[in-house]
C-alpha cells in the first residue's frame, strides 16, 4: 500500500508500508486533488488515489480513535 506521507514544496513523500521505504516523487505525478493520507497507486507513470481504499483506511483510524475515547 502506497500512502502519501506529506507534501514539501512541489516533492510529495510516499510511504509504501509494504515495503516499510520512503520515495520522493514530483507532486505533478499525482492528481491535483490528491491529499496527504491518500492511498494511490502507480498506473502508467503516474499515481491515482484508489479513493475506496482511502475512505476504508479513514474509517478504520477515525473507528480506532472513537474506542479510545477520543
Amino acid at each position: 500500500m502506497i500512502i502519501i506521507e506529506r507534501f514539501e514544496g512541489n516533492r510529495a513523500i510516499l510511504e509504501d508500508s509494504s515495503a516499510d521505504t520512503l520515495t520522493e516523487v514530483a507532486r505533478s505525478q499525482l492528481p491535483a486533488s490528491a491529499r496527504e493520507g491518500d492511498i494511490v497507486e502507480l498506473q502508467g507513470g503516474s499515481y491515482v488515489v484508489n479513493d475506496k481504499a482511502t475512505s476504508a483506511r479513514r474509517q478504520k483510524v477515525i473507528d480506532r480513535l472513537r474506542q479510545m475515547g477520543l
